[in-house]
């Protein structure tokens, strides 16, 4: 199978003419590039539309003897403020080739330029698998990530709590969201475009199981996005709950110290008043270590004790 990464209308109709399988990969395709493909292999006016405009919902739509693939993957984000980018990509299939479009770097495309040239199989079907199937295994170092991130965020909040972690928590809730939009629509649409795809006309078919894998691989990563969406969410409560125990402890902690001032706010204050008897008898240094210091430490003490025995009920 030959791989053109440009539109060459002799090398394209050469191969249209020896009936030739081959693959198209355009990367930020130009408006003539575009219409060169409506007018070299007979794509729809309408598909062209879309892929010029791209913002495109994942869909799959069926224009005779092509289909037009609207079909979403992932890579690790440019930015410091994200961790993912969703990549969107059009791929047009048929009996003869199929053409990938796509307007930011694919690095999964790049890899299968060369991957699926020596491919021993006459299974035209089967090499539309392995592109789509490296779309789509693209989103399984993304969920590690998000595991790992996740993972770290709950020790921290554990171990301290801090607004920062929250901002955080807000911003893998949203990426994790944004992957959930792209790839629940094409985990429900893709068991019956596969059928779409095999059956087109002239497009040689092999066994249905590999597509039937890529079905179970989309529900499996939308399930994973499903259940890691859920952990933010519990994360966020743990968060709240781990702040309010910490702002508990540090009361608390304040009610001891307060305490321990009241009762010796009490003591100083009963013996700094000025009656006739307290001036008169209460003269010595002995009174004062005895009445003054022993009257701090004695309540002191007490309070010490009550305060380590009710510990684990109090604090």
């Amino acid at each position: 199978m030959e791989v053109l990464e440009s539109v060459e209308r002799d090398r394209i109709a050469s191969l249209r003419e020896r009936d030739e399988f081959f693959w198209l990969d355009l990367c930020d395709a130009a408006p003539e590039d575009l219409e060169a493909l409506g007018e070299v292999l007979g794509i729809h006016p309408v598909a062209l539309e879309d892929t010029r405009e791209f913002g495109q919902r994942p869909k799959l739509d069926a224009y005779g003897d092509h289909v037009l693939l609207v079909y979403y993957t992932v890579r690790f984000a440019e930015s410091p403020e994200r961790l993912f980018e969703p990549v969107e990509i059009h791929i047009y299939i048929s009996g003869g080739f199929v053409i990938t479009v796509h307007r930011d770097a694919c690095r999964e495309l790049a890899d299968l330029h060369h991957g699926l040239v020596p491919e021993d199989t006459q299974a035209e079907d089967y090499l539309v698998y392995r592109l789509l199937d490296a779309l789509t295994d693209a989103y399984y170092p993304a969920l590690e990530t998000i595991e790992g991130r996740v993972d770290a965020l709950e020790g921290e909040v554990l171990a301290r709590p801090g607004q920062e972690q929250l901002g955080q928590i807000y911003r893998l809730k949203q990426e994790v969201h944004e992957l959930t939009r792209r790839i629940a629509p094409q985990r429900d649409r893709f068991q019956t475009g596969s059928e779409i795809i095999l059956g087109l006309p002239g497009l040689s078919r092999g066994s249905r199981e590999y597509f039937r894998d890529i079905g179970d691989h989309l529900a499996q990563i939308s399930g994973e996005l499903a259940r890691q969406e859920d952990d933010l969410n519990a994360l966020t409560s743990t968060y709240f709950n781990a702040n309010a125990n910490r702002l508990n402890g540090m009361a608390t902690r304040l009610t001891v110290v307060a305490t321990l001032f009241f009762v010796w706010t009490l003591v100083t204050s009963f013996f700094g008043q000025n009656f006739g008897w307290l001036v008169d008898n209460l003269d010595t240094r002995a009174d004062f270590l005895l009445y003054g210091l022993g009257g701090l430490a004695v309540p002191t003490l007490l309070l010490g004790v009550l305060f380590y025995v009710k510990r684990e009920d109090w604090f």
